[in-house]
């Protein structure tokens, strides 16, 4: 959740909102940057068709026979093909697009994603969820490659002034932080004691610490230097129950995810430092899955209209699947990309929309903790460019509805009472909908 400062209707920076809970006024090195990137020159400017410059209304019309024709089939070779979206708005869309074409699927990926987090949460709960850390009231803190505090971890500007508040020497007892790593982080440097590992260690050294706070505290897995760095943390956690975290990286392996769960129950946290939700993510699966599904189906000759939305797999899904060649050399018939650029995804479609920046349109999004913040544009789309919220408005056969209109609407639809207009105009006033945040739930392991 952001602030934009703009001047004579440019934008010019943009910082973290004080009111907001899940920013606090924080902000981080990907949002300040972000700003550059309406700016930039090499944006894609065009609506274009086998590389010729063609109008919106071209495309409206190219599709239109291919979804008649789906329309009977059910959507069977529809495939769309988005990052990870967290927008209620688009995820309702995409999802009523789903039941007026029942057989079409909806794939989610992006380069660097969080299946590991998700496995490891079904492991654990056997569904997937969110895990939210309140930092102001742990006394210990086990780290374990978790870099918490660096741009990238979710909610890491709500844990840098968590964490900083609790390092104060004047405001009381200090909190301590162990961090076992594979690379020198963030998080790290900040730690009280370090151990630096291979990152295939952890998972020995996790499993070793469940045992130390187990039945059979003395037994030996580890090197001794990990040992001896074990034996401390264990008794530091024994000691305070209920009020420790242990952190795993997301790029960690579901198994240490799962131990990591296991351990916070074990001590007490779950519901006081350690907390689960509702996923984000509208569409949680193991993204390089569903990405797999999407290749074999193309390779399959199942796939009749391909909508990819934003995202440069054919550059950066992994080399093994393939998806690049799958593109490229299989026989889709209709394939559409909508993107900021026309990058190696855009040059093997045949139609590519040049998306609008995030600073140009209307729109909603989740924050870490379930927060819909309200987007507003700050300046006209500069190349006419459209949104994803208008892309799936003209697969629904709303080619003419604007990001207002369909924002608006679907809000209109959560609080169909006499009280919307209130709510409508407090909320992009504020930024945010109040009582959107997404409460702990009591889940067994």
């Amino acid at each position: 959740p952001v602030l934009v400062e703009r001047h004579w209707y440019r934008p010019t920076k943009r910082e973290g909102k004080d009111q907001q809970p899940a920013s606090v006024g924080g902000t981080d090195i990907f949002s300040q940057a972000s700003i550059l990137g309406m700016y930039d020159p090499d944006r894609s400017q065009t609506v274009t068709y086998l590389g010729d410059i063609r109008a919106w209304g071209s495309l409206v019309e190219a599709m239109r026979a291919p979804l008649n024709i789906q329309k009977s089939l059910q959507g069977a070779g529809i495939r769309i093909l988005t990052p990870t979206i967290s927008s209620p708005t688009l995820a309702d869309q995409l999802q009523s697009f789903i039941k007026a074409y029942p057989q079409a699927k909806w794939h989610s990926y992006e380069p660097v994603n969080r299946d590991n987090v998700l496995e490891g949460a079904k492991l654990a709960f056997g569904q997937p969820v969110e895990t939210q850390y309140d930092l102001s009231k742990a006394d210990v803190i086990l780290s374990l490659d978790a870099d918490f505090l660096y741009a990238g971890f979710p909610g890491f500007t709500r844990y840098v002034r968590d964490f900083a508040k609790r390092r104060n020497p004047d405001a009381g007892e200090m909190s301590r932080l162990y961090v076992v790593e594979s690379t020198p982080s963030s998080t790290g440097a900040k730690a009280a004691h370090r151990l630096p590992v291979r990152a295939v260690e952890i998972e020995s050294i996790v499993r070793a610490l469940e045992t130390m706070l187990g039945d059979d505290p003395d037994q030996t897995m580890c090197r001794d230097d990990q040992q001896k760095f074990l034996n401390a943390v264990a008794q530091d956690l024994k000691s305070h129950r209920g009020f420790s975290v242990i952190v795993a990286g997301d790029h960690q392996s579901p198994v240490v995810h799962a131990f990591v769960h296991r351990i916070n129950q074990t001590l007490g946290n779950v519901g006081k430092t350690v907390f689960y939700t509702d996923a984000v993510d509208a569409n949680p699966v193991n993204q390089t899955e569903s990405l797999r599904d999407l290749v074999s189906d193309m390779r399959s000759g199942k796939v009749d209209l391909l909508v990819i939305m934003g995202g440069n797999p054919a550059y950066d899904a992994p080399a093994d699947l393939g998806f690049a060649d799958a593109l490229k050399n299989t026989n889709i018939p209709l394939r559409v990309h909508l993107g900021l650029y026309q990058n190696e995804t855009a040059e093997l479609c045949q139609w590519h929309v040049n998306e609008a920046h995030y600073l140009e349109v209307w729109g909603d999004a989740r924050a870490y903790d379930g927060t819909v913040s309200i987007v507003q544009p700050l300046i006209a789309p500069l190349y006419d460019g459209k949104s994803a919220y208008e892309l799936i408005a003209m697969l629904s056969g709303q080619a003419d509805t604007k990001g207002h209109e369909i924002l608006q609407a679907y809000w209109k639809q959560q609080h169909s009472g006499a009280d919307f207009e209130a709510l409508w105009s407090k909320s992009p006033h504020d930024g945010w909908v109040e009582g959107t945040r997404f409460y702990p739930q009591q889940i067994a392991s």
